[in-house]
């Protein structure tokens, strides 16, 4: 018996190509394997969110022959504790054939994932390795943003290319990878606006994986048609149902969905179950034997900031529209001030940029109740003595150290829009623009996107994009549309 058809049957599932790859495999009894056949007929029903026939057909085919293929979809289908020792056995009895061993050591990183064990990464490290594909460098991306120390806008720029490939699969595995990375450093808006651009590709299972994301960054209006779709498709058991449920229980803070979902998925989907235990703890439950100690001290900073709660001090929000300070208008507008210029300001200037006069009198009244609400600021030239942690701040930084991701990712709009403080209005216009030219310099496609998207209206950031988007980019109609509409209204 022999393989003819087994290599185009796995490239038809790797290209989401699932009725072509079930037509063949249906046929083909005489030329594949019977044991890999049917691995790969149960395959195609975990991809329709069947994960008992998935079992059945795996482990029959297991017990039939015992090969990578085979014990790769075994190592998938059982419970994360079972496969991985069926896995880890696996590999050590296959050696020699790098395809065969990046496809166990990717299905084995994947179940130590579901077990928030660290291990996870060097098992996809090595497929990667062994086999870079756009499979293998994608989970080990991913698996990166919970265990690795590869800097976020290095994940980021590694996975954005893969956003536009022709299969639908790798496309859902990018948009996941960036989405979540987006999400870790802070940004829900370019996370919610990726997910937006996947939701028609969602099917289940994948759909599954996507509603915690979804919960955590989209709008609540969005998020609840999210779930009433997924609540017909997913099977009510399991890892599927345990996403729904903490999707649920993120977005409606309902206890007993959080604690349903926790008991899901503490051993087949640990990660996530820390944000199920970190949001009942905010809402003053406790859970028997708590997953964080054990797991907390191997994930990254930042990824236990995000799962945990655990984030440093909060940032005073001075950029985009939001909440005023406790401060007051203008007691923010001196602040903001204060913290663009750490050398200091002489009186006369802080009085000129926020009254537009140099009224000494009013400004020395101001700084008397600033120091009343606790912030230190010294004179001679006026300078905060200890800056409060501030977006203002970070992106000033961020900026200086031509972290260009990081800066748009804490730009969430324009410096105290609603101020007419001359000395503001005059930093709002400067930080804008030294932004803008320096994207422009870049000539980056993803920061391109992402402050042409958050600026909305500015012709030259979208001819930029327009010139440097590839004609296969699902983006182009996009840029096309919104430069030919800017280019009307402008009247170029």
């Amino acid at each position: 018996m022999g393989k003819p058809l087994l290599a185009p049957a796995l490239r038809l599932l790797e290209e989401g190509k699932d009725g072509e790859a079930l037509a063949l495999l249906q046929g083909a009894q005489e030329d594949l394997p019977e044991a890999e056949r049917l691995a790969l007929l149960g395959f195609v029903e975990a991809r329709k969110g069947n994960s008992s026939a998935y079992r059945a057909l795996a482990w029959e085919a297991a017990q039939r022959a015992q090969t990578p293929l085979t014990l790769y979809h075994l190592g998938l289908a059982l419970p994360p504790r079972a496969g991985a020792l069926a896995l880890e056995e696996a590999l050590s009895r296959f050696q020699g054939d790098a395809k065969g061993e990046a496809r166990l050591h990717l299905a084995l990183a994947m179940a130590l994932e579901r077990l928030g064990r660290p291990e996870a990464l060097a098992h996809a490290a090595l497929a990667r390795l062994k086999d870079p594909s756009p499979w293998t460098t994608l989970h080990h991306l991913r698996l990166e943003l919970f265990f690795g120390t590869t800097p976020l806008p290095s994940v980021l720029e590694e996975a954005e290319p893969f956003l536009p490939h022709p299969s639908p699969g790798v496309r859902l595995l990018a948009g996941h990878t960036l989405a979540l990375a987006h999400l870790l450093r802070g940004n829900r808006g370019r996370a919610g606006n990726l997910l937006r651009g996947l939701l028609p590709l969602l099917a289940p299972p994948s759909l599954a994986s996507f509603l915690v994301l979804g919960a955590l960054a989209l709008d609540p209006p969005e998020v609840r048609l999210l779930l009433e779709g997924a609540q017909v498709f997913l099977p009510r058991e399991g890892w599927p149902w345990g996403f729904y449920l903490l999707a649920r229980g993120l977005g409606e803070g309902d206890e007993a969905c959080l604690l349903a979902a926790h008991g899901l998925l503490r051993e087949d989907g640990a990660l996530y179950a820390l944000l199920a235990e970190s949001r009942l703890k905010a809402l003053g439950v406790e859970v028997e034997a708590p997953l964080a100690p054990g797991l907390a001290p191997g994930l990254r900073p930042e990824a236990r900031a995000f799962l945990l709660g655990q984030a440093e001090a909060p940032l005073l929000r001075l950029l985009g529209e939001g909440p005023l300070p406790s401060l007051g208008p203008r007691g923010t507008e001196a602040l903001a001030l204060l913290l663009a210029h750490k050398e200091g300001l002489s009186g006369e200037a802080l009085a000129e940029a926020l009254y537009g006069e140099p009224n000494l009198g009013a400004l020395k009244a101001l700084l008397h109740r600033l120091r009343g609400k606790g912030l230190r600021v010294s004179c001679a030239p006026y300078r905060l003595a200890t800056p409060p942690p501030s977006d203002l701040s970070a992106f000033l930084k961020a900026l200086s150290q031509g972290d260009l991701e990081g800066a748009l990712a804490l730009y969430r709009g324009p410096l105290l829009p609603w101020s007419q403080a001359p000395g503001v209005e005059e930093l709002r216009l400067e930080l804008e623009e030294t932004l803008r030219q320096a994207v422009l310099a870049s000539g980056r496609l993803d920061l391109l996107l992402t402050l042409a998207e958050r600026l909305g209206e500015d012709l030259e950031l979208w001819e930029a994009l327009l010139e440097r988007l590839p004609p296969e980019d699902p983006r182009l109609p996009i840029a096309q549309a919104r430069v030919a509409r800017l280019r009307r209204e402008y009247g170029v």
